[in-house]
């Protein structure tokens, strides 16, 4: 399943084929060259991107081999995030620590129980703790409840330190802790386990890896687009406070205090037990949507709660996150939904839909697509009409075909990119 631009539809493997004719013009889906896409980053030291990428039009299909299996990721940015996540992996099985762990598990025996993410020795020691410290510890506790996948965490896993452990070497090493990507998931999981039992000393793998998530240099048919570049580093630094500080029923039952003013008890409850989100998704998605404080905020809560996969809940994410950045130049009045799209209001009226697509091209799903948007826009707004030509904006990650601009801006659609980062 693909997050698409109106809706939820199906992954097809083959590219969709347009038929071009003398009466509508369209352009076939392209299979793209994995090396023009990523230049040296195509290949490392234990994987490699197949050359051949597949597209729909919208997304880019990439197979990735490694050494611990072959993986298909949708998207340039979730590949970006894959590649970062896959060098951290690599490194972590450079210098696992293990002897470290063994060698301090005897000091370790005599009192295994930890107290706020640290170990106790004594009930000496319990009186020391700071009076924060045990509050988080406590309100960890009462917490706990919020969290009903198992998957995030677990109580256990809190006071015996792992669930802690995870969370600061992810953030050492600039990855997301609730990652699904199995490799890296079990590989934090062994040494957070590790180094919460028994202070584990982790050498190389403490160090971060240079680079991060960085997303690939518009190389193919790129057009000459307007680039939005947003800043959202207080939102990015709380979001990784979060999730360096806070367990995971924190994360959840925070996320509801942001959200509960702008979603019904439905909606809102649906969204954060869908668990095709990580926490860092639902976190995410709140913090873009409270400093929005947009009108029917409800609507993009539904449809993040209708999502069916995981990659599906990313892409909701980069959309929120997209509409996030933008608002703080284009300035977002209210969402609204037509046809099946999820689209903004602008104060100044205008009408801005957000897209995390990697290379859009007027496929004859496309040009379907965007006429019978226009129809309903036309007909949503006939009671109060748009003032200028150039009424629409449709913003992206990625790049457009020059078809797809022409036709686009001929629909009266303003085409713009936006610069957001990956993680």
């Amino acid at each position: 399943m693909l997050f698409h631009l109106r809706y939820i539809l199906p992954i097809t493997c083959a590219a969709f084929v347009a038929h071009a004719t003398s009466a509508l013009a369209t352009e076939p889906a392209q299979t793209a060259t994995a090396a023009v896409i990523w230049g040296d980053r195509v290949k490392g030291k234990s994987y490699r991107i197949q050359e051949q990428v597949a597209s729909d039009g919208l997304y880019r299909t990439y197979i990735f081999d490694t050494s611990v299996g072959q993986f298909t990721v949708i998207g340039d940015a979730l590949m970006a995030r894959r590649l970062h996540e896959y060098s951290v992996f690599e490194k972590m099985q450079e210098d696992s620590g293990f002897e470290h762990f063994f060698g301090s598990l005897g000091s370790s025996v005599a009192a295994p129980f930890r107290f706020g993410g640290q170990l106790l020795t004594s009930p000496i020691d319990t009186t020391k703790q700071s009076l924060q410290g045990a509050g988080n510890f406590f309100d960890a506790l009462g917490a706990s409840g919020e969290n009903k996948n198992p998957e995030r965490g677990s109580l256990i896993g809190g006071m015996l330190g792992t669930d802690q452990a995870r969370r600061e070497l992810a953030a050492q090493m600039k990855v997301d802790p609730f990652t699904d990507f199995a490799p890296l998931t079990n590989r934090l999981q062994e040494l957070a386990a590790a180094r919460g039992a028994g202070a584990l000393s982790v050498r190389g793998t403490m160090m971060a890896i240079p680079g991060g998530a960085a997303l690939p240099s518009m190389t193919i048919n790129a057009t000459r687009t307007v680039v939005y570049t947003v800043s959202s580093a207080s939102t990015a630094e709380e979001l990784q406070v979060a999730l360096q500080s806070k367990t995971t029923g924190q994360i959840i039952r925070d996320a509801k205090e942001k959200l509960n003013k702008h979603a019904s008890a439905e909606t809102l409850e649906n969204f954060t037990t869908n668990r095709n989100f990580t926490p860092t998704d639902i976190y995410a998605i709140a913090l873009s949507l409270e400093q929005i404080k947009a009108a029917n905020t409800n609507i993009v809560l539904k449809k993040c709660a209708d999502v069916d996969d995981s990659t599906n809940a990313y892409l909701r994410r980069r959309q929120a996150e997209m509409y996030a950045g933008l608002h703080r130049t284009l300035s977002i009045d209210s969402f609204f939904e037509s046809n099946g799209f999820l689209l903004a209001k602008l104060k100044d009226r205008r009408i801005l839909l957000a897209m995390p697509a990697d290379h859009i091209l007027w496929t004859d799903r496309n040009r379907q697509e965007f006429t019978d948007l226009q129809n309903s826009l036309r007909d949503q707004m006939a009671k109060k009409p748009l003032k200028t030509n150039m009424d629409k904006m449709l913003v992206v990650t990625g790049e457009f075909s020059p078809m797809a601009k022409t036709e686009l801006n001929k629909l009266n659609w303003e085409t713009a990119r936006v610069s957001l980062p990956a993680f």
